[in-house]
């Protein structure tokens, strides 16, 4: 798992939002996301700047919560 597919992991987990919805709100499957969250797919800039909005956080807030985890 990458560090910052971890940090959008724990930020749901924090926010009690499923891969689904949290899919849904940035435009791309919900395979994609556990994809990413486990480092086997790129994330782009564009990309993580909408997960970020989605999940109400800072890119840079991912990497933080990735270490504390």
């Amino acid at each position: 798992m990458t560090s910052i597919g971890h940090g959008i992991t724990v930020r749901r987990a924090m926010l009690r939002m499923s891969q689904a919805k949290l899919a849904r709100s940035v435009g791309v499957n919900q395979s994609y996301i556990s994809l990413i969250e486990i480092g086997e797919r790129p994330l782009t800039d564009e990309l993580l700047q909408k997960i970020s909005a989605a999940l109400g956080c800072k890119t840079e807030e991912l990497m933080q919560w990735a270490q504390a985890a």
